[in-house]
Parts: structure tokens; C-alpha cells; sequence
């Protein structure tokens, strides 16, 4: 979903109360550029262009940062800011936030020694606005975790709020309050979802993700096309493919890149697809709850670990998209029914289903209640989307750290059976024939194709015997046995004239960062030998 801002941190909030004006970036670099395009598409957030630090700067790791204000503003009551104990200093903060009060308060955060107020620095970097104010952040953010900044904004950003994530620092008493109300300087709407967040360490670990609720606007049940209408289609662009009631149904990647969420209708199934850009996953849900109500869902813009917060607009609950459960609001703890998704080339469903539905290119997004605000065209070329993030090997968010197995943004093929989690590597995948994985004690079969994998389960398998399916051993498919909910086999193992039909199972695919963050017991494919 997420617009990438970083260094170019919303100055709404901390300039509000400051009359002098924040200093500005001389210069851009590419991607910086791109970021600030992308949020054209949300006019409710204007970033400032802040001055950063460059690399390897030195940092103040004891004094809070010098101001390039002409004079320090005072108090409602007239003490003096500096003289305030930090607590007090964080009440004035949030009746009257600005860029000088922040600067003082992240570098008195790290005097204290005290790691609690890492999450909080984390937020005064998010939201800062100025150079000055995130090098006293980032200075304070070496002192409490001992790891030495890089001097770079984005960096640092990514790996303290990574360091966090992995730690688990509760940030104590009275954060609930900071965040909330600091993001409702984002989104009115913000303070009280943010309210919802009953654990610290979670109410910590969430992070805004540039455009407020709604930025990002979703599809609502749209227009539909055959093949034949969709002469605009490439042969080898990637396409979401569901066959739910019967009904097939391609959704461009291209489109889904752009919106993130289509609330849809397949096979008179209400059904949600979500996908989250950063870590390049696509879920499909059953939006209907165990009582009959239909929910519809919406980007919050609101991120954990790098993944979308998904909000459904009935009861306002905030769901963890990687796992299809909610985790704040009325609904916490509900998990939604999830269907098999194929990431395949558009050809290769087209050959598998010829009656496929696709869809209509998104027409513009029009705000009637923001006439000020105009409306939301994008660019649908099929890899346009995020491809300066896609062409990079950075993260422009904390998640986990995450051990060196794959690369962060490999694309790994992710199963879940009974509590044991396992990732195949798509790139190692793409160069395999068919295989039996056993998981746990649970036989599956592993069937690659250009783009991704199907994973079928062969617990019950018509009477053949669980001794045949040995892990690791090739398969053989009988011609056009590979079908979107079910797999027939002719071969196994060098055994010919067998003839086994499976059913297919939900996997779904991501980046090994975010499938990680997720499953840190996860078991992986192909297994890596010992130098």
C-alpha cells in the first residue's frame, strides 16, 4: 500500500504551533522524488521536504538538538520549556507540538538511558518534519540501543524500528495517549481506532503509512470483462486468479498494485482481496462473519511490520492482513476464511479458464464530500507500481529482523498446516518440476508454474499409502491435471499407472521479510547445506 514518505516526514502536526518556517531539502534524489509523486494521490497529507543529516554525520548522543528557530517557545503558563521535567515536557508537547519541542524532548528521551522511549523516538522520526529533530532522534535512538547510526534518515528509521520490533520494548506508561493523539494530528479518525490497540508493544510496532484512511480508495465490486473485451490484457502480465462457486475470475496485478482492495462478489460469495504492495502479497477473504454480516473493508494507512492494517467499515476493527485476523475493535481475535489465490500469467489462466471473468480498467476516483480534492487517475502499466521499491533491496519500513536465509524481498511460496509454517523460494521453484513436501506429518504437493506455485494436500489420497509420499520425491501430472482447485496424478516417485486426484489448499505468496515477521519458526525450501 504504503507511500513511501521517510525523510520526507509529515509536518502537520509538529509545525502547527511553530511560527518560523522549517528548513528545506536543497536537493532530492530519485526516489525521494517518486515518493513525494506518489502522494499526489492523497491530498490530505503534505509533507515538508525536511534537511536531513548526511551519511555517517555525527550525531548528538547526549544534548538535545541546537534549534534554527529564532526563539524558543514558551508555555501556557508561562514556565519556561527547558526548565519542565521530560514528562511534563511531553504534556506541553501535545497541547502545542512543534518542531523545537520535539528536537528537546528526543534528545532528553536519550539521557535517561531508558529504553522504554525508543517507540516513542521512533514516532518523533515518522512524524518530525526537520533535520534537526531527527538527528536528536536518531542520536538518542544510539545511546538506548548501543547500535551506532548510519547518519542516514531512512536507514536508521528502518533499523531502529526494527531493532524495536524484534525486542519487543514495552513503551510504558502514558504511550497510549502520545500515539493517539499524535496520529490523530494525522487523522482525526486515528485516535480513537488507535484507541482499540489494548497492547503497548503492538500500539508501538504500528507506524503510519503516508496517506490517512481511505487514501488509498478501494474497488467496489468492479466492472467485469470477458477475455474478449479485455484486449488491453498482455500475455505475460501477472493476474490474481480465484475460481470460487464456479466462477473464474482474473484480477490484474496492475490494478490490485494501484487500490490494494477489492470488495468483490465471486460466485455470489462476498469476497475481499487484499494486497499488500510492500511485501507483495494477495489474499482473498470471505467477508461474511460466522452471525451472517457482510463486512467491507478499506486501507486504513495505517502499517505493522511493513504490511497493511486492513479496517472494516461496520465495526471499525483493525485487521492484520498476513493473517486474515483482526486484532483490535470489536471483532479482535475473529480470523476470516481465506480461498486459494493463483499468481499466474494472464495467458496461462486464460489456457487453464477461457470462461475467466477479468476486470474493466478502474475509471478515476472522484471525492463528492472533497470538492477541493482532486480526483485519483493512476498509472495502470503493468509494473509501474512501486518499481522503484521493487528495483531496491531496502525496506521503507520496520519490520522483524530477519535472518539472512533468502533476501529480504525474495518472493517466497507460503503454506500453513496446523500450526507449522513453511516458505519455498519461488526463484528455486520456477527451475523444479512437481515435488512432495511432507509438513509436519502432512503430505502436500508442490506444483510450480511460471509467476508462483499451487499447493494441493495428499493426506487423503484414495487409498494409496502414506509411505509412497516421500518428501522430496518428483511427481508426475496427468495431461491437464494441474486445475485450480484440484491436482491429478498419473506418476510418483518412477511409479507409473497410478491415478490420484487432491484437493488444492490455501498458500499465498510474499516477501521472505514479511512471511517471516509472521512465522519466525517456518520451516524453508530448498534446504541450505553447511560450507
Amino acid at each position: 500500500m504504503r507511500r513511501r514518505i521517510g525523510w520526507l516526514a509529515t509536518a502537520i502536526l509538529l509545525t502547527a504551533a511553530c511560527s518560523s518556517t522549517v528548513p528545506q531539502a536543497a536537493s532530492t534524489t530519485a526516489a525521494q522524488q517518486a515518493s513525494a509523486a506518489a502522494l499526489a494521490d492523497d491530498a490530505a497529507a503534505r509533507p515538508l521536504q525536511p534537511s536531513t543529516p548526511s551519511a555517517g554525520a555525527a550525531l548528538p548522543t547526549t544534548q538535545p538538538a541546537p534549534t534554527t528557530q529564532p526563539f524558543f517557545p514558551g508555555t501556557d503558563d508561562g514556565r519556561p520549556f527547558l526548565e519542565l521535567t521530560l514528562l511534563e515536557k511531553i504534556e506541553e508537547f501535545l497541547r502545542q507540538p512543534n518542531t523545537t519541542f520535539a528536537g528537546s524532548i528526543a534528545g532528553e528521551m536519550g539521557l535517561t538511558g531508558e529504553r522504554r522511549w525508543v517507540p516513542w523516538l521512533l514516532d518523533i522520526m515518522r512524524l518530525g518534519g526537520t533535520g534537526d529533530v531527527n538527528a536528536a532522534a536518531m542520536g538518542a535512538l544510539q545511546t538506548l540501543t548501543g547500535v551506532e547510526s548510519s547518519g542516514d534518515f531512512s536507514t536508521d528509521y528502518v533499523g531502529y524500528g526494527s531493532w524495536h520490533r524484534t525486542h519487543g520494548i514495552d513503551p510504558g506508561e502514558g504511550y497510549e495517549r502520545w500515539k493517539q493523539q499524535l496520529y490523530g494530528h494525522v487523522d482525526a479518525q486515528y485516535e480513537n481506532l488507535l484507541a482499540q490497540v489494548t497492547d503497548r508493544v503492538t500500539l508501538g510496532a504500528i507506524q503510519w503509512g503516508g496517506v490517512r484512511r481511505g487514501g488509498i480508495p478501494e474497488l467496489n465490486e468492479p466492472e467485469r470483462l470477458t477475455p474478449a473485451d479485455a484486449d488491453f490484457m498482455t500475455d505475460d502480465e501477472l493476474v490474481l486468479g480465484v475460481v470460487i462457486g464456479g466462477e473464474a475470475v482474473a484480477y490484474p496485478v496492475r490494478f490490485l498494485a494501484r487500490h490494494e482492495l477489492a470488495n468483490d462478489l465471486a460466485g455470489g460469495v462476498p469476497v475481499a482481496l487484499g494486497y499488500c504492495t510492500l511485501c507483495r502479497t494477495a489474499l482473498m477473504f470471505d467477508r461474511r462473519l460466522p452471525n451472517g454480516e457482510v463486512l467491507t473493508f478499506q486501507t486504513s494507512g495505517l502499517l505493522m511490520d511493513s504490511n497493511k492494517i486492513m479496517i472494516d467499515n461496520e465495526t471499525e476493527s483493525l485487521w492484520n492482513h498476513l493473517s486474515g485476523t483482526a486484532f483490535a475493535g470489536p471483532l479482535a481475535g475473529t480470523r476470516l476464511e481465506q480461498y486459494p489465490v493463483a499468481t499466474v500469467r494472464w495467458r496461462d489462466w486464460l489456457d487453464d479458464h477461457p470462461d475467466t471473468y477479468t476486470l474493466d480498467t478502474p475509471p478515476p476516483t472522484f471525492f463528492p464530500g472533497l470538492p477541493e480534492r482532486p480526483p485519483i487517475s493512476y498509472d495502470y502499466t503493468p509494473g509501474a507500481a512501486y518499481s522503484v521499491y521493487y528495483d531496491s533491496e531496502d525496506l521503507w519500513f520496520p519490520t522483524h529482523q530477519t535472518p539472512d536465509v533468502f533476501e529480504l524481498k525474495a518472493e517466497v511460496v507460503t503454506v500453513e498446516r496446523s500450526g507449522v509454517a513453511l516458505a519455498l523460494e519461488l526463484a528455486a521453484l520456477e527451475q523444479t518440476e512437481p515435488f512432495v513436501y511432507v509438513l509436519g506429518t502432512e503430505p502436500l504437493v508442490i506444483v510450480p508454474h511460471p509467476g508462483g506455485a499451487r499447493v494441493y494436500s495428499a493426506a487423503s489420497s484414495n487409498g494409496e499409502s502414506a509411505v509412497v509420499w516421500r518428501h522430496g520425491v518428483q511427481v508426475q501430472t496427468a495431461p491437464d491435471g494441474v486445475r485450480h482447485d484440484a491436482l491429478h496424478l498419473r506418476g510418483l516417485g518412477g511409479r507409473r499407472g497410478i491415478d490420484v486426484r487432491l484437493p488444492r489448499i490455501v498458500s499465498s505468496q510474499s516477501f521472505w521479510f514479511a512471511w517471516y515477521g509472521l512465522h519466525p519458526d517456518t520451516e524453508t525450501w530448498p534446504p541450505r547445506h553447511s560450507e
